[in-house]
This record gives structure tokens, sequence and C-alpha cells, in this order.
């Protein structure tokens, strides 16, 4: 058994793509050596800002049945070039698989042969792995072709069998050396490190000053944070995010706490937060006691010898810059509220640039205002304020703050609106239209805030809807797919009803209209599936029904993923299939559809009208709980003909010999289906 440490060493990687190219490293490896029937004990993947890092321990020496991967055309390809290869290579097509690489999707064949070395095998696993990899942004360096997110420096790929007993393996690369040695920290040890195992490479990279594990680092920042904050009157602001960009840019974290100088104590702490942590990279820290934020922590990447002193200096003289000009600025649109008001920064938003082909951004918020006052009237809230918040949700977006720190946009606007005195519920909603942000953040949930964000998400998507500016496979520039995910979330987490159809119709034309509709309705199953809802459960769900209401789509979809695991789903499901099968089948014979009325005159067996009566008393209960939107009820009364359809089935043939008979039998047998598609087409559920 042998030990194996890959590593990719070069020039910084930047901290938003570790987690992912840590990721795919794992994932990769774990898939390639269970193709090539390679056994291990453990995989390990580490990230830091010089270096990616697999190490597997306990690994067999031998494939017992190995391979050569050979490509061919690209997926998509003419049946005479795919043919060919598999031609050339004596299979039949049917052996041929497909697999993604940088370049596209391409079909592949593996061929086996005889035992090979783990040598050659990681040595080729490795080689894929580089030439492929799939960083979301990468570059050239110097003359080769190889790509990287950051110029690679070498690789060190070794293979440790015993102690001093291991050996090189050489990927064999133009572009990038295969090296038997890695450094330490680049600034503080520049000696080269010669590892014997893998404890000695974990050992020695300490020794000079790596800390591998990323989870290693963050706790040393947390630990060394709480130490720090001693006094129990101040807290650090936590912030996962930011926390988690500090540990990617550090391989030696040394934590330092530093004072913000008295004259920015004044400034709002949401403009020393963001400041601090889009600029700097700093966290807050929280004084109780002053309700302020008059302290930071800031990690740095080495030790120092007059114990960070000059560290902390130099990161306080740059923030004191930085606040100077927050100060400035803040200051200089506050003496223009005090003058002229909030809304004379409006007038200035007709000189900016929403986008060329919609117009500025105050046509922007005259579009949001318009939207306002129809949802507004839609869900009951008070359009008079909706309409003042509408007009003033964008002006931050022309002051001189936000205009030097477009990251306090929407924060800036409560600010100030705030200073002047406007109804708080107003001013909160010019920072909460914005959410959610990103993926978990929070969504509004006060009822001016909600009419104002959901303006403008629909403003948004319709706008470039109609300059026929959509997200392709790779590119979102706008973030159309955040503004459509965030408008299903509003909906949902706040249980809205409304049908977001007849908004959208009012503005586009039919085709672009339902088009829109559409990537919503696509967003809305992505959400889902994220929620590990089933592609089932959606299909059955959406197949029949026009998506128009996010909200009450999402009640019925979670009343049946619930009802799916009681007894009473089965007999649902038993009371659909039998009728839905034979339709299904003489509806293929005689291309013809069973859409009448049964008639009560044609019955001829009691189990036919016994079926048929219970059929009305469902009927009607359906219809009024599908009204009240009480899925769940619905569901039970759709599984409570069971034994009415048992008794048809058992006691009536369906192919009576009379035409009349028989088609009054399949009708009844449609009034079963029509009753079960009020609510989902059960026939993705494996009938």
């Amino acid at each position: 058994m042998s030990d194996l440490v890959l590593e990719f060493y070069s020039e910084e990687i930047p901290s938003r793509m570790q987690y992912n190219a840590s990721l795919y490293l794992e994932n990769f490896f774990i898939d390639e050596l269970l193709h090539a029937r390679l056994n291990y004990a453990k995989l390990n993947t580490f990230v830091t800002p010089r270096r990616l890092t697999l190490i597997i321990n306990d690994l067999s020496e031998s494939s017992k049945i190995s391979f050569e991967e050979k490509r061919g055309p690209r997926v998509g390809s003419p049946s005479k070039a795919i043919e060919g290869f598999a031609r050339s290579l004596n299979i039949d097509k049917s052996l041929l698989y497909t697999k993604k690489e940088k370049k596209g999707e391409f079909y592949f064949y593996k061929s086996k042969k005889k035992s090979i070395t783990l040598t050659d095998i990681i040595g080729q696993i490795s080689k894929n792995l580089l030439t492929n990899f799939p960083w979301k942004k990468s570059m050239r360096w110097g003359e080769g072709n190889l790509r990287w997110v950051r110029p690679l420096k070498f690789v060190y790929c070794s293979l440790f069998n015993n102690e001093n007993d291991f050996e090189i393996i050489d990927l064999k690369l133009n572009e990038v050396k295969s090296v038997n040695f890695t450094f330490g920290h680049y600034l503080i040890s520049s000696k080269k490190i010669y590892p014997k195992s893998v404890s000695d490479y974990l050992q020695k990279l300490f020794e000079n000053k790596v800390i591998l594990d990323r989870d290693e680092r963050k706790k040393i920042i947390i630990d060394a944070t709480k130490n720090l904050l001693k006094n129990k009157h101040s807290s650090i602001i936590f912030d996962e995010e930011l926390l988690e960009e500090i540990v990617g840019l550090v391989e030696w974290p040394v934590v330092f706490l530093g004072q913000i100088d008295k004259e920015f104590l004044s400034l709002p702490k949401e403009i020393l937060r963001v400041t601090m942590k889009e600029h700097q990279k700093f966290l807050s820290v929280f004084n109780k006691n002053k309700n302020l934020i008059d302290q930071f922590i800031v990690v740095a990447n080495m030790l120092a010898k007059d114990g960070g002193k000059a560290i902390l200096d130099g990161n306080t003289r740059v923030l004191r810059s930085r606040l100077k000009d927050a100060k400035f600025f803040f200051e200089n649109d506050l003496r223009v509220i005090k003058t002229e008001g909030l809304s004379s920064f409006t007038k200035n938003l007709s000189k900016v640039t929403f986008h060329n082909k919609i117009g500025s951004q105050l046509d922007r918020i005259n579009n949001i205002e318009e939207l306002s006052k129809k949802i507004s009237h839609l869900l009951g809230v008070d359009s008079s304020k909706c309409v003042i918040a509408s007009r003033i949700c964008k002006t931050d977006l022309v002051t001189q703050v936000v205009s030097e720190f477009p990251e306090l946009q929407g924060i800036i606007g409560k600010i100030y609106a705030d200073q002047e005195g406007i109804d708080k519920i107003i001013a909160h909603s010019i920072e909460e239209h914005y959410w959610p942000m990103k993926l978990n953040d929070k969504v509004p949930t006060e009822p001016i805030s909600i009419v104002l964000a959901l303006a403008d998400k629909i403003n948004t998507l319709i706008s470039f809807w109609k300059i026929n500016e959509k997200p392709t496979s790779s590119k979102d520039p706008y973030a159309l797919r955040r503004s459509a995910i965030g408008l299903i979330r509003i909906l949902i987490e706040n249980k809205i009803d409304l049908d977001i159809n007849k908004l959208i119709h009012n503005y586009l034309e039919i085709n672009v209209s339902n088009d829109l509709i559409k990537f919503i309705e696509d967003r809305f199953r992505v959400y889902l599936l994220e929620k590990e809802f089933s592609n089932v459960l959606l299909d059955a769900c959406l197949a029949l029904f026009e998506f128009n209401n996010p909200f009450l789509f999402y009640l019925k979809i979670e009343s049946l993923k619930n009802f799916q695991k009681t007894k009473e789903f089965t007999k649902l499901i038993n009371s659909y299939k039998r009728p839905i099968n034979i339709l299904n089948s003489e509806e293929k014979k005689s291309n013809d559809i069973y859409s009448g009325e049964p008639l009560v005159e044609l019955f001829e067996k009691k189990d036919e009208r016994e079926l048929y009566e219970k059929l009305i008393t469902v009927e009607k209960k359906v219809i009024n709980l599908i009204k009240r939107n009480d899925y769940k009820k619905v569901l039970i009364f759709l599984a409570s003909f069971d034994q009415e359809i048992e008794n048809f089935f058992e006691n009536v043939v369906i192919n009576a010999t009379e035409k009349n008979i028989k088609t009054n039998r399949l009708n009844l047998c449609n009034k079963v289906r029509k009753i079960m598609h009020s609510v989902a087409c059960f026939e993705h559920f494996n009938v």
C-alpha cells in the first residue's frame, strides 16, 4: 500500500474559487480511482492561496483492470463520424460513453489492458486533471497552451511506500515542471522542502508556516478573535461570507485588533462595516455599551518581528484614508438633503443609464411606481406609501457615498430617508427591496418592502425580455436568474397569492410573455429541486397547468410531497391507475378522446351508479377545497373512492357490446381522470 501527495503550486488562487476547486479535485479523483479499480483508505483535499493539494492514504499498488481512454467526436457530430470512431476501435457504437470536458462533451471509449503500475495510473489521472481543470476563469502564461487560474509554478506528485522510500511521478508536460520538492510560506520561508512521507510533508509545511487545512485556519482566526475580545461588551459582527474569504487569503493566519479613530465613530455603522468588509477585508467589532462599531479585526498572512505593530499601523492608516473619503461624501450628501430634500436627487437619475436600450434610472423608477400601484391593489397594501417608496428607492444611486461605495446602495437610501424623517416603513423598504441579494439571504417581510421588491424584480425581468437580453447557459450579466429566484422566494416565503401572469401579460407581447413565464417556471423548478423535491413530483404538479402563481403551486407540491408518505397515497394511485390505463388504451386504439359527461340513464349496474354518485360528491368537495387552497384535504378526498373504483372494475365490463354503453363507461373513467387532474397528473408516478 502507498500514500500519495499531489500538489499544484501556483501564484495566488482567488479565495472565491478555492472551495469549488478543492471539491472538483476530490470528486475527480474519486471517480477516476473507481474506474481504475484502485482501493484506498482515505482521500482528502486541501487548498490555500498558493497550493491545491490531494492526499490519499493506503492506495493499492496496482489495478486489476486498467484502461486507456480514447476521445472521439463531439456529442452532436454526424452519425457517420461517431460510427467511424467506433469502427476504428473495432467495437460496437453502443460501447461508447459521453463525458464533459472543458471544451465540450465528447464520446469516449476505455479499452481494458493488463495490469499496469500505480505510477502510470496516477500520472495519467493527474495529467488529465491538470489539462482539463474547469476553472471559472483561467489564463495562459509563457508560450505553452496549458491553462490554470494563475501561473502554475510546479507540480509535486509523490508516491510514498515506506519512510524514505518514495517515487516522484513526472507528468511530462512542457509548460510546467514536475519536481521533488515544495515550498513553505512564500513570505516567510524560501527554502525547499523535501518530504519523506505524508506526515513529514504536513509537519514540514507547518514548520515553514503553512497550515494546509482550511478548517484549522478558520478555527485559529475565530479562537484568536475571541481571545482578543476579552471585553464582554464587545463582540464580532459575525460574517460567514467574509470569514470564508479571509481564510482563503492566508496560509498562516495572525490576528490583530485595531481601533477606529474617534472622528469616524459618528458615521453610521453600516458605512463602517461595509467599507471595512468590501475594501479592507476587516471584521467589524460592535460595542454594545456604546451601540457603535469602534474596533476591527485584521487577519495578516505572516508573523512580524515587532509583534504586528507595523502591520496594524499600516492597515489602520489605509482604513483611515478610506473612512475620510466616506465621511466627506456622507457629510456632503447630508448638506444636500438638509437644504433640498432627499427627493432632490431624483432628477439626477435621468442622467444615469440603466441600460442603453431600456432607458435611464428615472425611467426605471417610473416603471417600478406603475407596477407598485398594481401590486399594492392586488395585495391590499397602502398604495400611497408604495408610490412614495417607489419614487425614492433608487435616489441613493446618485449620492456621493454610493458613487464611491456602490456596495452601499439601498443601505444609504434607508439612512438618508431616516435622516429626513421619512416614515420608517418606507425608509426600510429602500434597503429591503434589494433583498434577497444572494442565494440564502433573507427576503423582505414588511408589506411596503414586499410590494417594492416584487415591482423592482418584475420590472427588471420585463425590461430585459422586451429587448431580448436573456441569460444564456454560461452568462447572466444582469443577474436575471437571481431576480427570478428572488421573486419566487418572496412570494413563497411570505405566502403571497399573486398571479404574476396577469402582470407580465400587460407589458409584453404574448409569445415574449410566455417565454418569460417559462423562464420563471424553470427557476421555480431549480429552487424546489435544491430543496429536495423530486422531478417526478414537479412534473406531476406542473404538467397540466399554466404556471402563474408560485405560492399556490408550491402549496400543492408540498402537500402532495407530504401526502406521498401516507398510506392514503397508495389508495389514490390505485384509484387513478385502473381507469387511466384503460382510457389510454382505448383512446390509442380509436384515436378518440373520451371527454363527455357520463349519462345516468345509461347505467346498467349499481356499481356504475355508486361510483358516479361518489364522484359527484367528491368533485363538489374538491372544487370548494381548491378554491380555499386546502390541498391536504383535496388529496384525502381523491383517495376516498378507492372502494367504488374496485367494485366498478370487478363487476362492470367496460367493453360492452353496445357502443353507447361502452362509451358511457369510458366517460365515467374520464370523470375519474378529470377530477384527479384538477390537482395533478398522477400518471408521472409510474402508473
